[in-house]
């Protein structure tokens, strides 16, 4: 069928495909890989890539970038209403575009690298018993979400970023609030902490320590980067990392739970824990597609012609069932090797915090899984309630039975 043929056949942003957006992903690779949406209000076109190389290509394209500034303010403008609420701090590695990318992810790289995340994994471990031992305690009934995935990476980048250890509650609050609240709530909290985050830079400027928040304030008295750019990466790194985290851990335990099969293999061999976590990012991962991407020229993508100034979505999750990539796309095998799954990103964009989250999402389903033998869903699954758009992909809530 031809791609002009198709009109508005799919819908991606449609409510009716989130809790499965796999079979329109399907049909899309198949019959329009390359697909062009227009935005029934704003009239804005946005073109859905679908296919592996595609995707590949759409992430380490120069001439398709994150920064609306590097457009003509004609062809900016449309976009400008459609921001995230809290547009005042994407001055940040995930919404750059090389130089100014390449300078920050440089400076705060060293906080997420191989190094770092294997000197916090018995921290992380400890985190991991302590909530899980609270599940425990209950009822026999736990919101794997509310009680594992959400607090988890809240209180283990906080402690990288060098918040005290006090402040937990609050900023699980606040994580809270800005992953699951909704837009009013979300900017209210991403407000407060805004305040509470000048306040520790002041603290922090007059008492240094060893710790991320001191070594950018460093950098910014020596002027490589700006204070817009240093709130921002404080801001992006606690609370963007954390959906990620979030979303990887409740996906794969309930990819587990709905493939028995899987789930005890995996009680059987829990040294396939590294390949078990591959396998749910690439089967049903924790990001349905990467930030928009804008056309800064005319590009070429496949058989279309991408008009500059146009929005470019690479699907990732149609990416990582892609036939011509994986065998029996649509099989979860935790065994699954090798798998080359784009669920982090790709090139330059590769998600900062990709190890960490890897760590947290082996200790908390490892220890889950093996902790309680009688693990399953209390809700049938078309009760789950999914996250609005298909960016962040994830459960809301996760019911489950312990015993």
């Amino acid at each position: 069928m031809a791609a002009e043929a198709l009109g508005q056949l799919f819908d991606p942003t449609s409510a009716r495909h989130r809790p499965n957006p796999h079979p329109l992903l399907h049909q899309m690779r198949s019959q329009a890989p390359v697909y062009c949406h227009v935005g029934e209000r704003s009239g804005i076109r946005t073109w859905y890539l679908t296919r592996y190389h595609d995707v590949q290509q759409a992430l380490r394209a120069e001439e398709v970038g994150r920064q609306l500034d590097r457009l003509p303010p004609e062809l900016a403008a449309p976009h400008q209403g459609y921001l995230d609420p809290l547009a005042m701090v994407r001055n940040n590695v995930f919404n750059l575009d090389p130089p100014d990318h390449t300078r920050l992810r440089r400076l705060i790289a060293p906080a997420f690298g191989a190094r770092t995340v294997a000197k916090i994994a018995q921290q992380v471990d400890q985190v991991v018993e302590e909530l899980i031992d609270r599940m425990a305690g209950t009822d026999g009934q736990a919101d794997v979400i509310r009680e594992l995935a959400l607090p988890l990476p809240s209180l283990v980048v906080a402690e990288l970023v060098g918040f005290p250890s006090e402040d937990r509650g609050r900023l699980r609050w606040w994580s809270d609030e800005m992953l699951r609240g909704g837009a009013v709530r979300m900017r209210r909290a991403g407000m407060d902490f805004l305040d509470y985050l000048e306040q520790q830079l002041g603290e922090r400027r007059a008492d240094p320590s060893d710790d991320l928040l001191s070594r950018l304030i460093e950098a910014e008295a020596g002027g490589q980067l700006s204070h817009p750019e240093l709130v921002s990466s404080v801001f992006q790194l606690l609370f963007a990392g954390d959906e990620t985290t979030v979303n990887l851990i409740g996906n794969a335990v309930l990819e587990l739970l709905r493939h028995p099969d899987q789930l005890e293999r995996l009680r059987r061999q829990p040294e396939l824990i590294d390949t078990a976590v591959e396998e749910a990012i690439r089967f049903n991962g924790p990001v349905g597609h990467s930030r928009e991407l804008y056309a800064m020229t005319d590009v070429q993508m496949a058989d279309r012609t991408i008009p500059r100034g146009d929005v470019v979505v690479p699907v990732l999750l149609a990416a990582n069932r892609d036939p011509a990539v994986f065998a029996d796309p649509d099989v979860l095998d935790i065994g699954r090797n090798p798998n080359h799954h784009l669920g982090f990103g790709y090139g330059i964009h590769f998600c900062l915090g990709a190890a960490l989250a890897r760590l947290q999402a082996r200790a908390a389903i490892g220890t889950l899984v093996q902790r309680f033998p009688g693990l399953a869903l209390a809700v049938e699954p078309e009760e789950l309630e999914w996250t609005p758009s298909l960016f962040l992909h994830g459960v809301l809530r996760l019911p489950v039975r312990l015993w």
